[in-house]
């Protein structure tokens, strides 16, 4: 979900209207994906633990918008599918955390998911894993790693990258193998269902062999 800032000073909007047009977005196109589309799971990488070197304005932007869209979810009847959180959730206030934890309760019988990763890294969560293991002498195989991530579900087969820039900013790093990847110069506020068709159609015309 990249080109936030970018696109605010580019069509002069402020960035909390900016951050809140790109929040709708996500679930625009999540809804399109879950509805119009075979997909099951959408995932959006919104807060990198990197980002937290950016002001404090925009960190606390962040916390706003957030508090006012999980409040706006937590009554709303429109979006039937589940919402996942991963990452350290520890970064906002003790009420956002609990009203995570409520959210993450509503529709959790659903069969369509939308991750959020939050204050997330993927070195950091590996690390992490290291650390679980330190001093064991068992044999680890890669099927057993990936049940101990937080976000233990398959392979994603779509990596979309939005903003312009040609890398991966430390997401979810073991699950990415043998995703493909597209880079879009587009703005994250500016990607639209179009996109995402034409996304689609070329990853149908893939042969995918995953190292075969």
């Amino acid at each position: 979900m990249d080109g936030n800032n970018r696109w605010s000073e580019k069509n002069n909007y402020t960035l909390f209207e900016t951050y809140k047009q790109g929040a709708n977005n996500l679930f625009n196109l999540t809804n399109y994906l879950f509805t119009k589309k075979k997909v099951d799971t959408v995932s959006a990488f919104a807060f990198s633990v990197d980002n937290q070197k950016r002001s404090k304005k925009i960190i606390s932007i962040i916390n706003k918008l957030l508090n006012q869209f999980i409040n706006e979810l937590l009554t709303s009847k429109q979006n039937d599918f589940k919402i996942k959180f991963f990452g350290d959730i520890s970064l906002f206030s003790k009420f956002l955390q609990n009203q995570i934890i409520l959210l993450e309760k509503k529709n959790n019988k659903s069969t369509k998911t939308l991750n959020i990763f939050l204050n997330y890294g993927g070195q950091e969560e590996i690390i992490e894993i290291i650390n679980y293991f330190k001093g064991s002498k068992k044999t680890i195989t890669k099927f057993q790693l990936n049940n101990y991530f937080k976000n233990k579900y398959s392979q994603p087969d779509v990596l979309i990258r939005s903003g312009g820039f040609q890398r991966i900013s430390n997401f979810i790093l073991f699950q990415i193998p043998f995703t493909e990847l597209f880079f879009i110069k587009k703005l994250w506020p500016d990607l639209n269902i179009n996109d995402l068709a034409k996304i689609i159609k070329k990853y149908q015309t893939i042969n995918r062999k995953f190292g075969g």
